[in-house]
């Protein structure tokens, strides 16, 4: 697939659910997807921050900074070969596009439930507090466009 937006394609198909669950109350099971998107990266982590604080407002920092640092080194390592690739007049590399969606889609849902949850840490021991994943789902699933449209940005520029 060598479309010009591909970038912004996939991005709204990666927005839409949130999109969906955010206007339609009937639509919410598509935030299984973020509740899902915990389990490998944040779910460690969030047990490592337990562990190692006692106020789950550290432990809440803890994961929100490790997977800041998963999502910066994961995009440095993209966009660096995606400029240079485009440098170089190759064909955007789909192996590394899709595999850096995959991985954005288990980063960025629990980075913005952590802002959350570090703003809201008060109410940690409250049963309602897990319902922040539903809320900030359309929010985060807003940031896949946003990283479509970067992409699609630095791939059809020219150098001149």
């Amino acid at each position: 697939m060598t479309t010009k937006y591909i970038g912004t394609m996939v991005g709204f198909g990666f927005m839409l659910p949130g999109l969906l669950s955010a206007i339609c109350d009937e639509m919410m099971v598509f935030s299984i997807i973020s509740i899902l998107s915990y389990l490998p990266i944040a779910l460690p982590l969030e047990l490592m921050g337990q562990a190692i604080f006692d106020q789950y407002s550290s432990a809440a920092l803890f994961v929100f900074l490790g997977l800041s640092a998963a999502f910066g080194f994961s995009s440095f390592y993209f966009f660096k070969n995606l400029v240079k690739d485009r440098d170089a007049s190759q064909p955007l590399n789909m192996v590394r596009f899709w595999g850096y969606f995959g991985l954005q889609l288990l980063i960025i849902h629990p980075v913005v439930f952590y802002i959350w949850a570090f703003i809201n840490s008060a109410n940690s021991g409250d049963g309602q507090f897990m319902m922040g994943a539903f809320e900030t789902f359309p929010i985060s699933s807003m940031l896949f466009l946003v990283i479509g449209f970067t992409i699609d940005f630095l791939k059809n520029q020219t150098n001149e």
